[in-house]
């Protein structure tokens, strides 16, 4: 984890765009994979976390499986990963607060799976969910609450593969590395 953190950092020093965004892939009701992009809200030893809809499709792939897959990539560094591991889903004053500090149009649509229409359910035109968000937009007030579904997922690492490409020969550095009894191992792969 300390590797990935560090390329983390350096990702966000150059200014990178996918620097806070990473691709989430679950295991859907059929076996089917699953992937969204979500955001990275923190990504230190404790783990990687997300703000997430505690009620959203991909918490119930999550929750009736236990496997994930979250995967990125880091244009700047040319640096590409995978993680697989455990996971914790919680929902604490803390997380709260992590809310407020959402930008509006986010806490809006979190609202708005709360309030109107449960996230990823059907709707009739983007009309009616523009008309929608106007109405919870109308009603706004700078100290509402987070709905009660907004949680914190933190992803635990046990796997991680990091891929650092190299442009002038193609013969990107490529290590796996296991967390096996409380450390960290690595083996460097044929890329």
């Amino acid at each position: 984890m300390t590797r990935l953190g560090a390329l983390h950092r350096a990702a966000i020093s150059q200014a990178d765009p996918c620097a806070h965004f990473a691709t989430l892939i679950t295991v859907d009701e059929q076996g089917q994979p699953a992937s969204r992009i979500v955001t990275l809200r923190s990504l230190d030893e404790n783990g990687i976390a997300l703000l997430v809809n505690a009620h959203s499709p991909k918490i119930r792939h999550w929750q009736a499986n236990g496997k994930w897959e979250l995967s990125g990539f880091w244009p700047a560094l040319m640096a590409q990963y995978r993680v697989r591991g455990a996971a914790e889903l919680a929902q604490t004053e803390a997380v709260r607060r992590d809310w407020q500090a959402k930008p509006k149009a986010s806490r809006l649509a979190d609202l708005y799976h709360q309030r109107m229409r449960p996230q990823s359910s059907a709707l009739p035109s983007r009309q009616t969910l523009l008309s929608e968000l106007a109405e919870l937009e109308a009603a706004w007030q700078d100290d509402v609450a987070a709905p009660p579904g907004v949680s914190r997922l933190l992803l635990k690492p046990e796997w991680l593969e990091i891929s650092q490409a190299s442009p002038t020969d193609r013969l990107h550095d490529r290590r796996l590395h296991r967390l096996q009894d409380g450390g960290w191992t690595e083996a460097l792969l044929v890329p």
